[in-house]
C-alpha cells in the first residue's frame, strides 16, 4: 500500500498535489463531548493517527474550525 503522503492525497478530499501534513497534540483534543467531530476529525480518530495529510485547501479550513472553535471557548 503507498502512503498517503508519498502518494501526493488529501485523505479528507482525496485530491492530489500540494499537501501538508496536520498535526495535534492529542487525539482526546478531537473528542469534544457533546459534539459530533468534523470530517477531518473523525478521519484521524478513526485511524487513531495525530497527524492527517491535507491538501491546502483542507488545511486551511482545519485551521479556521479550530480558530473559531478556540474562540468560542
Amino acid at each position: 500500500m503507498i502512503k498517503p503522503c508519498l502518494a501526493d492525497t488529501c485523505e479528507i478530499c482525496g485530491s492530489k498535489g500540494n499537501v501538508q501534513v496536520h498535526h495535534v497534540r492529542a487525539l482526546a483534543d478531537l473528542a469534544h463531548a457533546g459534539r459530533q467531530p468534523s470530517d477531518w476529525a473523525r478521519v484521524m480518530l478513526h485511524r487513531r493517527r495525530k497527524t492527517v495529510v491535507a491538501c491546502d485547501t483542507c488545511h486551511d479550513r482545519i485551521h479556521s474550525q479550530r480558530s473559531a472553535e478556540t474562540d468560542a471557548q
